[in-house]
């Protein structure tokens, strides 16, 4: 092929991306020569080496390209931002990586999960379990993190217990919503969860996670939080 015919061709490609900005161009918006044509043939040329030597990079994919040059060529930023979004806007529902990677493609769609873990290991997103699903929700959703409670207002353990105990009695299994022992207790919800992690961190309780998803308002409120996860049941061990 020319030399010339590369040199303006590269210009030609690069010229218009550079244009474009981060929105990037289609191969059709790329106004390429006709593919039939010498010079339409040099210049798609010219496209696969620039993507190979990564001086342009595809936001797209293969079948439905969209180049940028390299400066706007951020797969994993992108991503981020798109899933962050997508959860975000989703408020309290829970959502699978399908769902949040819903509109990406090609490379974005690549990065789905190095984003997911670097949003989680952020505490933007909270990772859950249902069943043998993996859920997502935006951490905003939930209340923001207490206070400790005053020595004053810390509740009666034998008070507790007794709550406790009747709400086993109640359901008939030792892993009793925490919401369930609040309403039996009486007094500040915030000060009951103070004393529940105290007793977890000393190994006087046990909580466990239950299902997001099919609980209330009120039962998710009560929740204690744990490395970054939402915990909605309680055991106490003595």
């Amino acid at each position: 092929m020319d030399s010339d015919t590369n040199t303006d061709c590269e210009e030609r490609i690069l010229k218009r991306l550079a244009a474009a900005g981060a929105d990037g161009l289609t191969t059709t918006d790329l106004k390429l020569p006709g593919a039939g044509t010498i010079k339409g043939k040099a210049c798609r040329a010219v496209l696969r080496r620039l993507l190979k030597d990564s001086a342009v990079g595809n936001l797209g994919s293969p079948q439905r390209p969209r180049y940028v040059v390299p400066e706007h060529f951020k797969p994993l930023e992108l991503t981020y931002d798109h899933l962050e979004s997508r959860s975000r806007e989703s408020g309290v529902r829970l959502l699978s990586k399908s769902a949040l990677a819903k509109g990406l493609k090609g490379a974005g769609l690549k990065k789905v999960d190095e984003a997911l873990k670097l949003l989680v290991a952020e505490g933007v997103l909270l990772r859950l379990k249902w069943a043998n699903s993996t859920l997502y929700l935006h951490a905003s959703t939930l209340p923001a993190a207490p206070s400790a409670p005053r020595a004053a207002d810390k509740p009666d353990p034998a008070a507790i217990h007794r709550a406790y105990r009747e709400a086993v009695n109640a359901f008939g299994y030792p892993d009793v919503l925490i919401h369930e022992v609040y309403l039996r207790l009486g007094g500040e919800l915030e000060a009951l969860k103070g004393a529940l992690l105290e007793a977890c961190r000393s190994g006087r309780a046990v909580a466990s996670m239950g299902d997001w998803s099919l609980s209330s308002p009120e039962e998710r409120a009560a929740a204690l939080y744990i490395d970054g996860h939402p915990h909605l049941r309680i055991r106490l061990m003595d």
